[in-house]
């Protein structure tokens, strides 16, 4: 793995760190719920970044740096070693015509993954755009099959736009 930026985590559980060409990222996790079919509650964590405190969605033309990539996937592992029975999900919204692009870089990034960590990928029609998403879970969660079975639940109630 590529060194990592230096990065700091603030008080509401979102991490900053600034990059060699001088981009400022912030990498933080939504909370949000959803049901299952035995009627539990499970809190998922919506994981997003921005830079230079935009969602970027216009074309990216500075060189690649791997090391956003490995302090990105560092944070993301050490959420994961922190709180095993996390649940983090991910979007790549079509709005801006490179949602397939992200996702394959999501999915090259998610070999970085501790190995105890899987990543389940899903891609649904939305308003006539591809939404790609992924749920990244512990292995060994012993509520993942309530929880994968729900997260589809939800992304096709979101394809069916029933989510108010």
């Amino acid at each position: 793995m590529s060194p990592l930026y230096n990065f700091d985590k603030n008080q509401d559980g979102s991490y900053h760190f600034i990059s060699d060409s001088g981009s400022n990222y912030l990498i933080y996790f939504l909370e949000s719920t959803i049901p299952d079919s035995e009627n539990n509650i499970h809190t998922i964590y919506n994981l997003g970044f921005t830079r230079d405190g935009e969602h970027a969605c216009k074309s990216f033309f500075n060189k690649y740096d791997g090391k956003i990539r490995a302090t990105i996937m560092f944070i993301i592992n050490d959420v994961f070693k922190k709180n095993e029975h996390r649940t983090l999900v991910y979007f790549c919204f079509g709005d801006d015509g490179y949602s397939r692009h992200r996702n394959i870089v999501f999915k090259r990034w998610a070999k970085d993954l501790d190995i105890s960590i899987e990543a389940h990928n899903g891609i649904i029609d939305y308003d006539n755009n591809l939404v790609y998403s992924s749920l990244i879970i512990v292995s060994d969660n012993p509520l993942k099959k309530l929880i994968l079975e729900s997260f589809d639940t939800y992304l096709q109630e979101l394809k069916q736009h029933k989510i108010s």
